[in-house]
């Protein structure tokens, strides 16, 4: 597809140009609502309250390489989480003005174990369509990619999910609808399958998932980091400095100055590659949190979607742990499914029974390993926690 820009979410414009009265009624009181709740609400900002938002996935493909596994998709959503949690592998190269700002949104999210009837799911919907641009074309004034019977897939309750439709976008590689602004059946957020998934390397600039991140931002209502363009304008965060564009397709040094202040380029709410962006603010979590205590998204607090059976218990077995992607070159997303948080060994061995990597982690702490200094071969990776052992074979072929 042509990728003519980064992202086709309409941001609200209070003159009322973009939107209908009713919508811009909507807007006005949401914003008036945010502003009362960040100055009402600042201590529960700084409180270690952790939110898990249960998400669905409908994977609508033309071409078969657009339909992602699911470990990719697995993969994507801890990416996502990783990102809001300031878990990112790349959070390091934050610089140092700027660190102080740099937030734990403290909101993750999980693949729904319960679908709308009550019944345990992977929170994967898959759809095959034959229509070409499926998420940026219309029927009827309805977004074809979200409902069944134009070609798509149809939502799940966006009281109790966030959804997350994956299909062929023209002109942009994502979309995130505000709060308030959209129809409930067509509310969440739509990802190009050129930028899904989370990978460690590609000859794109999208590999990372950050795409989903930058779209789920907007979801929970935060506008892009240079606001309209120009210093005359921003993005209503107190805490990001004044920006006059955006960095499209970029990853400049730091600094870069445009409004009389060095540039947080790498924001997610910019525009810049994945591997360049690392950052929310605190003020965009404030901002963010208030979204989730809006009307219009409060209920996915409470929704449960995640509970099915809520019995998971810290037994450590082969099925536990996902590597992804294997083979492997560069690197290797790793996660534990289990609910612990006491350290974990990992050790790394090769077919000799050699030991060439051993260390102390914590299950949240497994994002992406470094492999590019282990030669290929076929490894094995090694978790003990609790008295338990488990392993998994590693391919590394680069």
């Amino acid at each position: 597809m042509a990728q003519d820009q980064y992202c086709g979410a309409t941001q609200p414009d209070f003159s009322g140009k973009n939107i209908d009265d009713a919508t811009l009624h909507r807007m006005q009181k949401l914003e008036l609502f945010t502003q009362q709740w960040i100055g009402e609400n600042q201590n529960k900002v700084s409180l270690r309250e952790i939110i898990t938002i249960p998400v669905v996935v409908h994977i609508v493909w033309m071409d078969e390489s657009e339909n992602f596994t699911d470990l990719e998709i697995e993969a994507q959503i801890d990416g996502l989480t990783a990102d809001f949690r300031r878990m990112n592998d790349n959070a390091s190269i934050i610089p140092t003005i700027f660190q102080p700002l740099a937030a734990d949104v403290e909101i993750e999210f999980c693949l729904a174990s319960v679908d709308p009837n009550g019944k345990e799911t992977n929170g994967i919907v898959r759809r095959e369509t034959e229509f070409a641009n499926v998420g940026t074309t219309n029927s009827l004034n309805r977004r074809r990619i979200c409902y069944n019977d134009l070609g798509g897939s149809n939502s799940w309750d966006s009281e109790d999910y966030i959804n997350i439709w994956v299909g062929q976008l023209e002109g942009v590689i994502g979309i995130g609808t505000f709060p308030g602004v959209e129809i409930s059946t067509e509310d969440g957020v739509f990802i190009d399958p050129s930028a899904f998934g989370f990978f460690c390397s590609s000859s794109k600039g999208y590999f990372h998932g950050r795409t989903l991140t930058h779209e789920m931002g907007h979801f929970f209502n935060l506008h892009h980091i240079w606001g309209k363009s120009g210093c005359d304008t921003g993005d209503l965060v107190d805490d990001t400095p004044m920006q006059d564009t955006n960095y499209n397709g970029q990853c400049p040094s730091h600094p870069q100055v445009t409004c009389g202040s060095a540039d947080m380029f790498m924001n997610f709410m910019d525009y810049t590659n994945d591997d360049c962006m690392a950052m929310f603010t605190k003020g965009q979590k404030e901002r963010m949190l208030a979204a989730l205590n809006s009307d219009y998204r409060v209920s996915l607090k409470n929704s449960g979607a995640c509970d099915f059976g809520n019995t998971k218990d810290l037994t450590l077995t082969p099925d536990d742990i996902l590597l992804f992607p294997n083979p492997a070159s560069d690197c290797v997303h790793i996660d534990l499914d289990i609910d612990n948080d006491l350290p974990i060994r990992m050790a790394i061995f090769d077919t000799a029974g050699r030991e060439i990597y051993s260390n102390q982690i914590f299950v949240k702490d497994l994002r992406t390993f470094d492999i590019s200094n282990i030669s290929n071969g076929i490894y094995f990776i090694y978790f003990e926690s609790n008295n338990q052992v488990a392993s998994k074979k590693l391919i590394i072929d680069k």
